[in-house]
């Protein structure tokens, strides 16, 4: 069976392509700065409080810190996508894959690219986007409504017996 995929990637695209590989990929390094974070929050708190209470006028500054760090580990992957300045040039935008029996095919206006699937490492799902990694630093997206050809409940079978491993689900 064929199956035929158009996927426009823009930034949500890619803010789910870094909250699938922060939550599959490099999940143990994800925990380790959550829990870092926590504490560096937590001795921000405790350094404000400690200063209102001698009478610094300056304890609003470690309520600040505390803020915006909470802010940026909430939103961390969106923070990654603007701070690091990922984005698509604008002919690869547009993809149009092709999965056939032995591998598949990606085309865009800049480029052309073909894979076998032994060469996916890890496969994810969302409830819009299926997510492939090729390793820790290459991720390919495609969208769940992007079927041209044949459906994406089929799709998830046909991938699972494809790369022989389990499609992880992304919340």
């Amino acid at each position: 069976m064929e199956f035929v995929n158009r996927t426009v990637i823009g930034n949500k695209e890619l803010e789910a392509l870094s909250r699938g590989t922060r939550k599959s990929v490099r999940k143990r390094r994800g925990i380790v700065v959550k829990i870092l974070a926590v504490l560096i929050i937590g001795l921000n708190l405790l350094f404000a409080w400690v200063s209102w209470r001698v009478g610094d006028g300056r304890w609003w500054l470690n309520v600040a810190v505390a803020v915006f760090l909470l802010v940026l580990t909430l939103r961390e992957d969106w923070f990654g996508l603007k701070l690091t300045g990922r984005y698509v040039q604008p002919d690869a935008q547009e993809v149009t894959t092709v999965f056939g029996p032995d591998g598949f095919t990606q085309t865009s206006k800049a480029a052309n690219g073909t894979f076998r699937y032994d060469q996916i490492r890890h496969v994810c799902e969302t409830s819009r986007y299926f997510l492939f990694y090729l390793d820790h630093n290459l991720g390919q997206i495609y969208d769940k409504n992007g079927f041209t050809k044949g459906t994406a409940m089929a799709f998830r079978e046909f991938i699972i017996q494809k790369t022989g491993t389990l499609v992880q689900n992304i919340r």
